[in-house]
């Protein structure tokens, strides 16, 4: 039997009728945490320490402000020519269930100049990862798979350190410059990780932040629909009772006042509302938002000179998140030119960075390039005589697919 639309569709309707509900709820708890949010305009500094005070006891994300809350900064011109590079990667991940274990990692590669003389170079890299080294990391006799949300993180090194060859190839100072990547700039796939494993990836990813400070080359990331709650976290510290900036006390929420005295606690409104609701109130097209330090412990432990910091900007009905490197954020004229050109990308791709488009076209591996990457995978395994050793899962899926 396939599927049952009938029924489906009376769930649809229910789905529907909450949502419209929930939607008028969150309108009004929006409406709340906005004007406690501007009511705290000109109080940075006293909840900036208030962050700090709370950033290892409080059970949710934090932002630290870095601008006042009610920055809002229009787009600066434009040069009349610039460069960029860009990278995006994807995977073939391991199988299992196959003869030879092994993975690959794509990398799409762009670099664009505008203005006299604009040029465009789109590439790809592939990569067959299949040695030891590449498939295991070494603690003592241990081994530890590089897969899952390892085999992210190593295509994260991957892009990285490409966007930083693209640098130091094509980016020469002549002109205005960026470095653009898709996604954060935070490596949360790391945050639960063993240290033997954050260590491994998070060294060769910092040098190639590095590398990119030393070329003076401002790096940024591009976050579409971002939902992130870290500036949420803040404001509902501006509706905790109990944070006592004067004192070592942060937020506790299981020791919260109002949860002893059997209310809801005053951070209740801010509860499944997301950075954007608050800070796309404020700005116009183009504009961007305050600073603010991202708080989440890998990296304000791990990132050092490269604490990630980020602002939100406004690109037609979408608020987008940029993340920068601390030195970027640290620097107006890099903040500014971060803002003008991803801005700029942003109108030429109808709401999206030409350059990260491209970057994706070069990177996306489509359905035909997997099973034709099988079909030669498969063949070079068998003119090679390794002895067929495809799980019975495999050739059963093989089968049905026929």
């Amino acid at each position: 039997m396939g599927l049952d639309l009938t029924a489906l569709g009376r769930q649809v309707r229910q789905m529907s009728h909450n949502a419209a509900t929930e939607a008028a709820d969150s309108a009004n708890r929006v409406a709340m945490v906005h004007k406690r949010y501007l009511a705290a305009d000109g109080e940075e500094m006293h909840w900036a320490h208030a962050v700090d005070l709370s950033r290892t006891s409080a059970a949710w994300l934090l932002a630290r402000p870095v601008e006042r809350f009610t920055t809002r900064i229009d787009p600066p011109v434009v040069p009349a020519a610039y460069a960029l590079v860009a990278t995006d990667g994807s995977q073939i991940e391991l199988d299992h269930h196959g003869r030879a274990p092994c993975f690959v990692i794509n990398i799409g590669q762009v670099y664009l100049r505008y203005g006299h003389q604009p040029t465009a170079r789109l590439t790809s890299q592939p990569v067959l990862c299949y040695r030891e080294e590449d498939l295991y990391l070494r603690d003592g006799a241990r081994r530890i798979p590089i897969e899952g949300n390892y085999l992210s993180a190593r295509r994260d090194v991957d892009e990285g350190l490409a966007l930083a060859d693209l640098a130091e190839e094509y980016l020469d100072g002549s002109l205005p410059a960026v470095a653009l990547q898709d996604g954060t700039l935070v490596r949360w796939t790391l945050a639960g990780a063993e240290r033997v494993v954050q260590d491994y990836f998070l060294s060769r990813y910092l040098s190639y932040l590095d590398r990119m400070r030393y070329l003076g080359i401002p790096v940024a990331s591009y976050i579409s629909r971002p939902r992130s709650p870290e500036v949420i976290g803040t404001i509902r510290l501006m509706h905790c009772p109990d944070v006592i900036v004067a004192s070592s006390r942060g937020a506790h929420c299981e020791q919260c006042s109002d949860m002893r005295a059997g209310r809801p606690p005053s951070c209740t409104p801010c509860q499944d509302l997301v950075d954007g609701d608050i800070l796309g109130r404020n700005l116009a097209e183009g504009q961007r938002g305050p600073l603010f330090l991202s708080m989440s412990r890998i990296n304000f432990e791990c990132y050092g000179p490269h604490r990630i910091h980020f602002f939100h900007m406004r690109v037609g009905r979408e608020l987008c998140r940029i993340e920068i490197p601390h030195w970027v954020a640290t620097d107006r004229a890099m903040v500014d030119r971060v803002h003008a050109l991803v801005y700029d990308q942003c109108v030429r791709g109808d709401g999206y960075p030409v350059a990260l488009a491209r970057a994706h076209e070069q990177a996306v591996i489509r359905g035909a390039d997997r099973r034709a990457f099988q079909r030669m995978l498969e063949g070079s395994l068998y003119r090679a005589e390794i002895p067929h050793a495809n799980s019975a899962k495999a050739d059963s899926k093989e089968f049905s697919r026929g």
